[in-house]
């Protein structure tokens, strides 16, 4: 979409405007944000993130100079900021300091499951670590499948192919996501 194309649609009507710019820009910033808030985030999370995306692109862009340029880089450089503000919130939230006294210390005892807690944390990291080496779009595929339980006909249309793809590729990329966790000493891999 060219800034004469989206100016001339805005003269038109800003909503006609407003619905071009989602149309074309929507997957662009889904994959922005998702790609920073996958681990941290709900799906719901995400999906208020990119409305939010989209209501500060449809406030500011006319009044900033950034209609003067390529849009597409204010769209991403407005994905991009947004992601990192939910992602600084989110991690701020999970965040708990405790003021602990030297009588509260000593009564303070470890949950008798520590090691198991510490355990599924590294084993979390490392089944994340082994989907990201999958690559674009299996990793998302497996993430969206396994994590945000999304069907087949859903991740197809966020990473533009056929559900029966989806179900091959899906099924391809759990073959060698067994593998990798193979050759890791993971032989069974309950999160």
């Amino acid at each position: 979409m060219t800034n004469e194309e989206l100016q001339n649609a805005a003269e038109g009507s800003r909503e006609k405007a407003q619905r071009m710019i989602f149309n074309e820009y929507f997957r662009y910033v889904y994959t922005i944000i998702f790609s920073k808030l996958r681990s941290f985030a709900s799906r719901e999370d995400i999906e208020e993130c990119v409305g939010d995306v989209f209501a500060d692109i449809y406030i500011y862009y006319e009044a900033s100079k950034a209609s003067q340029g390529d849009i597409s880089g204010f769209v991403g450089t407005v994905a991009r900021r947004r992601a990192t503000d939910v992602f600084n919130r989110l991690t701020r939230r999970n965040i708990t300091t405790v003021s602990v006294d030297s009588e509260e210390a000593a009564a303070l005892e470890a949950p008798d499951n520590t090691s198991e807690i510490v355990e599924r944390k590294e084993l979390r990291t490392a089944l994340l670590g082994c989907i990201e080496k999958l690559g674009e779009p299996d990793s998302t595929i497996i993430l969206q499948k396994y994590f945000f339980n999304r069907s087949s006909k859903e991740i197809g249309e966020l990473v533009s192919l056929t559900p029966e793809n989806v179900r091959v590729r899906s099924s391809r990329a759990l073959e060698k996501l067994r593998k990798q966790l193979e050759t890791m000493g993971i032989k069974e891999c309950s999160i």
